[in-house]
């Protein structure tokens, strides 16, 4: 044993050591005259803001433990009743997407100058993509042919999937990327199109093409984000219950490519008035680019995270 003699303000605590065990022995009340530590400094409150994330994190993260999928808001909830995919969990962007909206309103304007002037049918014919005929006008109708829409429905299908996805795909790549990737998904379909039905009279209109490559370039880039969809069960004849799923990006792109694989074999022998081939092109592009561009958007992501 050894005695170490410890000052404690005036007085001094003598206090046994064995060095062979590494123990320490108090003698009645002396333990009482040891210092008290401090306490511990108040733990600052974080802001009002903060509070809030954090909570709607706690909350959505509750949801997905117990296998909920639920939109945020009021009008995803209308668009996927209509069977519109709904997007959850994107990263923030850090910018408006300004050619994005641009894009989407060259073609609502592109399809009001089609019924003001004739008629998509009429416009089809002169800006459309005619596979037996595609190098008229110097191969033009290869970039006309994807601002055309034949409907409402066909315009407003494909503005949203445009929205939805390249605010994003915009923001990680920057504008002039971005246009490149858009053009080129755009010629890619139009090709894979021709190598379909080379000898189609059949005009090829529409942005679902390079709309294609945005989709699968998103799935690269953000796989783990959550694409819901509204899934009904039960027929017409019965209550239908309405059901949210709950996918992840690349998930959701996997069977989405799937089915325009299928659907590109069964329009082979049967016209089904939908260009899946095209679908195929501009896909494949934007998995390409995406791979490429993948680590620089990575990057980005970090970075704004920081």
């Amino acid at each position: 044993m050894s005695l170490l003699r410890l000052p404690i303000g005036e007085q001094e605590l003598e206090l046994d050591i064995c060095c062979h065990c590494q123990e320490l022995w108090f003698d009645p009340t002396e333990l009482e005259t040891l210092p008290k530590p401090p306490p511990p400094p108040p733990k600052k409150e974080l802001p009002a803001k903060a509070r809030e994330i954090l909570a709607m994190h706690a909350i959505e993260n509750m949801k997905t433990e117990k296998g909920e999928a639920q939109p945020e808001s009021d009008w995803e909830k209308v668009v996927g009743f209509f069977g519109f995919p709904v997007e959850q969990g994107a990263p923030i962007r850090s910018f408006l997407p300004w050619c994005t909206w641009t894009i989407a309103a060259l073609c609502v304007v592109v399809f009001c100058l089609e019924w003001a002037l004739g008629g998509s049918k009429q416009f089809s014919q002169e800006f459309g993509l005619i596979p037996s005929d595609c190098w008229r006008d110097g191969g033009m109708t290869f970039l006309t042919s994807m601002f055309l829409h034949a409907d409402i429905f066909h315009l407003v299908g494909n503005l949203y999937f445009l929205l939805l996805f390249g605010d994003n795909v915009e923001d990680c790549l920057g504008v002039p990327t971005y246009l490149l990737l858009i053009l080129l998904s755009g010629l890619s379909a139009g090709l894979l199109h021709l190598a379909f039905f080379p000898h189609s009279m059949v005009p090829c209109i529409g942005a679902s093409g390079f709309i294609s490559g945005i989709i699968a370039a998103y799935a690269v880039f953000f796989p783990s984000v959550r694409i819901l969809f509204c899934w009904r069960i039960g027929g017409w004849r019965m209550m239908p219950l309405w059901r949210w799923v709950s996918l992840p990006a690349w998930g959701a792109f996997a069977l989405w490519i799937a089915y325009q694989a299928v659907m590109a074999l069964i329009s082979l022998s049967l016209a089904t008035g939908v260009a899946f081939g095209a679908h195929i092109g501009g896909a494949l592009f934007g998995l390409a680019a995406g791979f490429l561009f993948r680590q620089q958007v990575q990057n980005r992501l970090e970075e704004l995270e920081k």
